[in-house]
């Protein structure tokens, strides 16, 4: 039994990967409308970065990171939560099963990012940028359909390769080759007709304020959306942030301005 003068609201799933739950604390702090500690969400972070690589599942078609997920539902409802946020958009995957196992509510990053879609854009066209398992498991299209937008996919391997590329390099924490990884992805959504571009991995969700001009191209972070979600759940205000610095603005290491990569395409 938990002493209920620390019992949490709010469970975290973390360590998928490690740098994007560190990011999704933060925003959430950030978010949270308070003038003092006790004003915040009470919060615990389970962080399993052992847990197996989720695209490798979905693209080979089996639940390997099922159990241990189920088991970090367990031990977040053990301690009483009300509800439970997963900062990995492809665990996703497995969010029915997850919620049938489960008192507290989990909260979809879908949803929360279809939410958040409807904030920015009346309508027009949403480009994700997301692991090839997320892509692979649909939830995301759906959501983005049933919103009223249309999904938009740039033609080539290029795009998802840059995104891939950006993914691995915030996991190795190479931050600004990242970034600079993430514009390029970025650029070419916009080439192939994109209104909004989605952080769809919350590993993106890192670099975005190291994000240079985007050429009025809206990017939804799906950390901060489900930030956003979280609070409202639980009724604690929300303040506007603008600039959340993940990481210092950094130059050089080979990244091209947004201007400079539209003159090279």
């Amino acid at each position: 039994m938990i002493d209920d003068s620390i019992r949490p609201q709010l469970g975290i799933i973390g360590g998928l990967g490690p740098l994007a739950s560190a990011d999704f604390y933060f925003k959430l702090t950030r978010m949270t409308e308070a003038f003092s500690d006790n004003e915040h969400v009470p919060s615990v972070i389970l962080s399993v970065p052992q847990l197996p690589d989720r695209t490798e599942a979905i693209l080979a078609g089996h639940d390997g990171p099922l159990a241990p997920l189920t088991a970090a539902v367990s031990t977040l409802n053990a301690l009483g939560v009300a509800c439970i946020a997963m900062p990995c958009n492809t665990a996703h995957h497995w969010y029915e099963k997850l919620v049938a196992n489960s008192q507290a509510e989990i909260i979809h990053i879908g949803d929360a990012v279809a939410a958040e879609i409807r904030r920015g854009l009346d309508r027009g066209r949403v480009a994700n940028l997301a692991t090839r398992g997320t892509l692979a498991s649909g939830f995301y299209q759906e959501r983005i359909s049933a919103a009223g937008f249309d999904p938009c996919l740039p033609a080539g391997t290029e795009f998802q390769e840059r995104v891939d590329s950006a993914i691995g390099l915030v996991k190795a924490g190479s931050i600004a080759q990242a970034a600079a990884e993430t514009e390029r992805a970025l650029h070419l959504a916009q080439l192939a007709g994109a209104d909004a571009a989605l952080l769809g991995c919350t590993e993106l969700s890192v670099v975005s304020a190291s994000l240079g001009d985007t050429n009025g191209l809206i990017v939804i972070d799906s950390n901060a959306a489900l930030a956003r979600a979280c609070l409202t759940r639980l009724g604690f205000g929300i303040q506007e942030v603008r600039g959340l610095p993940t990481v210092p603005r950094l130059r050089g290491n080979g990244r091209l301005s947004w201007r400079a990569a539209r003159q090279a395409s």
